[in-house]
């Protein structure tokens, strides 16, 4: 079965044991129940991309000169990315430093890594959808049902599925080091 938000948002409900939302075609959009989902839902998936590195959240760009830097320690101003979530680190080298919707570097031409917005629930791995649909139990918990208590099992239940999401994520993409020729040497191999 294909992922999709309304899903999200019937797992988030299920958890409070709650009603179901219909289909995309159905009139959710028009009711309180799918206005309340909608109207919390794109924070709480900013915040979780804005945690980690995710690797279907990576995204790389050559960014615009807007001029020069009033700081003593940076030369260059550069405009942010629109869609930028989290900046990771320039792929061209050197520190910067966010300032506003700019970002301060002394790096020129620079090449932005950042976190973006992936709104496509199909792009998303199961365990970070898992993690979205508790934070908004969670969040569903206090403006739906009322219910403080719930709503700490909820963000108890997304602080462990996020991290399980992490460490998935982190597994899938672990860096290869390099042996040492004392490691070759032992094993053979050199």
């Amino acid at each position: 079965m294909a992922r999709s938000v309304v899903s999200i948002y019937n797992q988030a409900l299920a958890r409070l044991g709650g009603e179901q939302l219909e289909s995309v075609e159905s009139t959710w959009e028009d009711s309180a129940l799918g206005r309340l989902c909608n109207n919390n839902f794109p924070e709480i998936l900013d915040e979780a991309l804005s945690r980690h590195d995710w690797s279907f959240a990576l995204k790389s760009q050559a960014l615009a000169l807007k001029g020069e830097s009033d700081r003593p320690d940076y030369i260059y101003r550069y405009g942010l990315p629109t869609d930028c979530l989290r900046a990771v680190e320039l792929l061209s080298g050197g520190t910067f430093v966010i300032e506003g919707i700019d970002i301060l570097t002394s790096t020129s031409p620079p090449t932005l890594l950042y976190v973006t917005r992936v709104e496509d629930p199909r792009r998303w791995p199961p365990a970070f959808a898992t993690s979205l649909s508790w934070a908004l139990a969670a969040t569903l918990a206090t403006s739906k049902v009322n219910d403080k208590q719930m709503q700490q099992y909820c963000l108890q239940n997304y602080e462990i599925t996020i991290a399980d999401a992490i460490a998935r994520d982190l597994n899938q993409s672990l860096p290869v080091y390099p042996r040492s020729k004392w490691v070759l040497s032992r094993g053979g191999e050199l």
